[in-house]
């Protein structure tokens, strides 16, 4: 974990990946880049569902900050709520629920996997 120029046997990421000279850590460096702009994607390719996620869902979704319900609103408590919007006890619009929670826990996943990787 070390910054260093020195070409002499230096292993990147897997045993096989090993810098001999400095053509190869010129190479390396650009792999690095290119591994990098993957990230990259991964992240619009989350960012770009989640904003088709939210305008296809409407205003189904809400959270405390948008005006979900409060504890002193007297109407509707944040339980009710929760049980009234849960996946598991809705239909159709509950599956739709899960399946995209499941993509967007699938995207931060790669995310991650993609970041401890490029670190």
């Amino acid at each position: 974990m070390i910054f260093t120029w020195d070409t002499d046997n230096l292993c990147i990421i897997f045993k096989w990946w090993r810098i001999y000279s400095t053509t190869s850590l010129i190479l390396s460096l650009l792999g690095v880049v290119l591994l990098t702009a993957g990230y990259e994607l991964i992240r619009e390719m989350s960012r770009k569902y989640e904003s088709r996620d939210t305008v296809a869902r409407g205003s189904k979704t809400r959270s405390s900050f948008d005006g979900g319900p409060r504890l002193d609103s007297g109407t509707v408590t944040p339980l009710d709520d929760a049980y009234s919007s849960s996946p598991l006890w809705a239909g159709k619009d509950g599956q739709a629920q899960r399946q995209s929670k499941m993509v967007k826990a699938l995207f931060y996943a790669v995310q991650v996997f993609y970041s401890f990787f490029i670190m």
